[in-house]
């Protein structure tokens, strides 16, 4: 790609997009931010490198900056208080099931918590390196970030919704202005879950954690994930928006909260989604299979750790450093004080770049690995 020199250059390149502070409306900060979102993995990549380099930000923390300045299309905002501590006070963490999983009574388990409470970090607390982990916000917009091979490598069991059953909701920004929201996003999340509890009950050699906000979103009945393990985050609503607006500004590719607002779900709901996290906590909080832990210091160290490590992949990327990024990911796989569940999140991160750049250059790519 060619290097541009200035802001100008690189904004007026429609292969990228790049939210400057010259946006004085948040229509038009929306429409940039949606194409960004929409972009191949590649081309963010590119968007970041120029933004960072122009601006000071990557394109999501231009988006965040923005958007608190710019004024709201409605006044739902101005006019609302938060109507409890809970809000603000965070909770321990809830493990219902825990041994079952670990033991492999039970091969599925549910992460429940806001956009930013630190769901990943709760998951290695579980044993063993043969367990697929989905993230329930892959499922939107899916074309427009992996293909079908790509799939296969993510997950046996969301590689198998979208070849089978699920093959109506593999579709991309184009095809989805075609389709009414009940039809898609009101659907996939629900069709995905009742698929996944059938794959992993044919599939007792392997484990799953399905991940994401959808699942109180689209479930009001806690009981339905009563037979499964299910861990729910207590970190509060203030202090998840703080983390994920922060993971924002490093990592694209995780952010949740991004997909809401892509669908128009914005703060509204989630400051209402408490409430539904409540329900499920009062459900399993009673339960003698349920344990209580606190959040430590560590285990936030340890997240923060990862996350400079994945952002340091993406500046190698855009530098073409494909023997760096090797490198980052022999150090990975050396790294006795990783867990089992950080090594694969760096190490799939790893390959990701590495077939991004084989694209454009497939000797790079055999050199890294040698």
């Amino acid at each position: 790609m060619e290097k541009y020199t200035n802001l100008e250059q690189a904004v007026s390149d429609q292969s990228l997009a790049i939210v400057t502070d010259r946006i004085t409306t948040q229509k038009e900060l929306n429409r940039v931010y949606f194409r960004y979102k929409a972009l191949p993995r590649k081309q963010k990549r590119f968007s970041n490198y120029y933004s960072n380099e122009f601006l000071g930000h990557n394109v999501p923390e231009m988006y965040v900056l923005l958007k608190d300045e710019l004024k709201p299309d409605n006044d739902f905002l101005e006019d609302w208080q938060l109507p409890s501590d809970k809000y603000v006070v965070s909770e321990p963490d809830l493990y219902y099931r825990e041994e079952s999983f670990n033991s492999g009574d039970t091969n599925i388990c549910f992460l429940l918590g806001h956009s930013g409470s630190g769901k990943s970090v709760m998951a290695r607390t579980l044993e063993g390196d043969d367990i697929d982990h989905i993230e329930l916000d892959d499922l939107l917009l899916t074309k427009d970030h992996f293909t079908m091979e790509e799939l296969k490598d993510y997950s046996d069991m969301i590689c198998s919704f979208f070849s089978s059953e699920g093959a109506k909701y593999y579709i991309g920004l184009e095809e989805r202005n075609s389709i009414p929201k009940e039809e898609y996003e009101d659907r996939v999340f629900v069709d995905f879950v009742n698929f996944a509890m059938d794959y992993a009950g044919q599939h007792r050699e392997k484990r799953f954690i399905i991940d994401g906000i959808w699942l109180y979103l689209y479930f009001e009945d806690p009981s339905v994930f009563e037979d499964y393990t299910v861990f729910i985050k207590g970190t509060s609503f203030l202090k998840s928006k703080i983390r994920a607006t922060k993971r924002e500004m490093q990592r694209d590719r995780e952010t949740l909260k991004d997909r809401k607002e892509m669908f128009g779900r914005e703060v509204r709901n989630y400051l209402l989604d408490e409430d539904k996290i409540d329900r499920y906590r009062s459900y399993y909080g009673d339960r003698p299979d349920t344990i209580f832990r606190e959040e430590t210091s560590e285990a936030s160290k340890q997240e923060e750790a990862v996350v400079c490590e994945l952002k340091e992949i993406d500046r190698r990327f855009v530098n073409g450093d494909a023997d760096g990024i090797g490198e980052i990911r022999k150090s990975a796989e050396a790294n006795t004080e990783l867990s089992n569940w950080n090594k694969l999140r760096i190490i799939n991160e790893c390959n990701l770049a590495l077939i991004d750049l084989r694209i454009e250059n497939t000797g790079t790519l055999k050199n890294a690995e040698a």
